[in-house]
């Protein structure tokens, strides 16, 4: 609309000056060089001007200059006006071809100063801000993964006794419910699943496993730990839509007999890391690639974030191990304690026993009550030893080895930006020589296209010559652009998952952390209102007390 607007606005104008000027005779060069005085940057384009402006600058050059025509009249008698009048005809014709000339020419310099605007506008525009969809492979996704509730877990280890050519192992029983799904799966099998899933999805946060150890460990504890820490990997993975619906993921679960897993690990071995943007699954066969400065803001803030939650998690590994030594020396605390008590009751009932009058047997029920409010309640810390070792030495172990996962997989997006920005500084220093040189040989464009742009002036335009010239290194400085684009954006997708899943997964888990110490506190609580109840008791001899073994 505002282009229709401005082009007939030009048509008026163009009207104005043919019918006051060429029209009426006077000299086109002289209202020309009249205009160029009239603004300090020149006044001979015509865009330069509103219509109202130019109907007044008319105007004036009107009141000081005649027509020709009025010139050549006075100067000649009308017996030769015939003459005068095909004279003059000639000279409005000569006139207004000038004029015409000069209008085509200031319109076409306009239009391509225009084009070179636009372009340059293109080029800052893609410096400052690039998006764009990329299309890519789409994720063939399970009918039968699509229906809600599917639960994966793990539900046992055993050990599987080695032969003569083999060692023993531990085999992890992976139950899917409610499909029915049970496999056995050892360590190998968990560790095969996640280096195939980080050569197909590079940009993709995979789960972390636990790692591989040289020396076998066999103790209950270690095995326990790690049956979980393997089992939060693959509810991970389920909870990925893209890796959920993986069909190597499909057979992971679902291959019931050991052989057959063996056949399709060995086909995937055929399987190649993805290198190109076009060899990507995602969910609907599209990525998005972006690079703009929130975006880099982002990424920058995330990523000292990040090293900074690293750190944290450290500690709080650490503090929760201290946590366990901490219940554990107090629970032997209080166990000691309650054995002192019943070194007290041995001694007490051993000097009733021995003699015949004065015995205090409300002091055999002291110290058998304390004995077991104390030993009752260090029953209560060991049990906080095992809540503790789960819910916080496991849970912290996992996520911080998550940190961890997510601080390589934002490397690539680092490892991407410094290749396109190496790539982009080496041959813009290359063009930049070339630019200087102006020798067109070496641009690597085709004759046609170069005396276009030549024509045009805009070979002298240093931005828009970087983007012609050398057009092959130009398609790599691209496509490394388009990988860091990617990379770019899936940092910033993933590093968003995972904190977002912190909120839920930790809200999840210390919602269930503190049912079970509230649990831990009412047992607590029945054994501080029993010992209150006894220890009451023996406060009224009278009474009849109840001896507590």
């Amino acid at each position: 609309m505002d282009q229709q607007n401005n082009c007939d606005e030009v048509q008026q104008k163009e009207k104005l000056l043919k019918a006051e000027i060429l029209d009426k005779g006077y000299d086109s060069e002289a209202f020309i060089s009249y205009m160029e005085q009239q603004k300090e940057n020149g006044g001979q384009d015509i865009d330069m001007w509103t219509y109202q402006e130019l109907s007044l600058a008319i105007a004036q050059f009107q009141q000081i200059n005649q027509p020709q025509q009025d010139q050549q009249m006075q100067n000649v008698g009308f017996g030769k006006s015939s003459d005068v009048d095909e004279k003059n005809l000639q000279n409005v014709e000569q006139n207004e071809q000038n004029l015409n000339s000069t209008s085509q020419s200031l319109m076409k310099e306009q239009s391509q100063s225009q084009l070179q605007n636009e372009l340059i506008k293109e080029i800052s525009d893609v410096k400052s801000n690039f998006s764009k969809i990329h299309l890519c492979k789409t994720q063939d996704k399970k009918d039968l993964f699509l229906q809600s509730g599917i639960n994966v877990q793990i539900t046992k280890y055993q050990r599987i006794p080695g032969g003569i050519f083999t060692s023993s192992y531990y085999s992890y029983t992976v139950q899917t419910d409610p499909i029915g799904w049970i496999v056995q799966r050892r360590y190998s099998d968990f560790l095969w699943l996640r280096e195939l899933f980080c050569k197909i999805y590079p940009g993709i946060n995979i789960p972390p496993l636990p790692k591989k150890t040289v020396l076998k460990n066999e103790k209950e504890l270690y095995l326990q730990k790690r049956m979980k820490f393997l089992e939060k990997f693959l509810k991970s993975i389920f909870n990925c839509e893209l890796l959920r619906h993986d069909k190597w993921f499909y057979a992971f679960l679902s291959s019931k007999e050991e052989k057959d897993l063996k056949q399709i690990q060995k086909l995937s071995t055929q399987v190649q890391k993805v290198t190109k943007l076009e060899q990507i699954i995602s969910i609907d066969g599209k990525i998005q690639l972006e690079i703009n400065d929130n975006l880099n803001t982002y990424n920058l803030e995330a990523t000292q974030l990040v090293n900074s939650v690293d750190i944290c998690y450290k500690k709080l590994r650490k503090d929760s191990k201290q946590l366990l030594l901490d219940f554990d020396q107090l629970s032997n605390t209080i166990f000691n304690m309650g054995s002192t008590c019943a070194e007290l009751y041995q001694l007490s009932n051993k000097f009733n026993q021995s003699i015949s009058q004065g015995k205090i047997s409300q002091l055999d029920i002291l110290y058998i009550s304390m004995n077991n409010m104390l030993v009752q309640w260090g029953n209560n810390l060991t049990s906080q030893i095992q809540i503790v070792q789960e819910e916080l030495c496991h849970f912290f172990k996992f996520h911080h080895h998550s940190v961890l996962v997510l601080k390589e997989f934002m490397k690539q997006k680092e490892h991407a930006q410094q290749e396109y920005e190496k790539f982009k500084s080496r041959l813009e220093y290359k063009k930049n020589k070339l630019f200087t040189s102006q020798d067109y040989s070496r641009w690597e464009i085709s004759a046609v296209e170069l005396k276009a742009f030549q024509d045009s002036n805009l070979t002298q335009n240093k931005e828009f010559s970087f983007q012609i010239m050398l057009p092959q290194e130009t398609i790599i400085q691209e496509d490394l652009k388009n990988i860091f684009a990617y990379f770019n954006n899936q940092s910033y997708l993933e590093v968003t998952k995972l904190f977002e899943n912190t909120v839920s997964e930790f809200s999840q888990h210390f919602t269930k952390f503190c049912s079970l110490q509230k649990e831990q506190i009412a047992e607590q609580k029945l054994i501080w209102d029993q010992s209150i109840v006894n220890l009451t008791n023996l406060q009224h001899p009278k009474q009849l007390i109840k001896k507590s073994t």
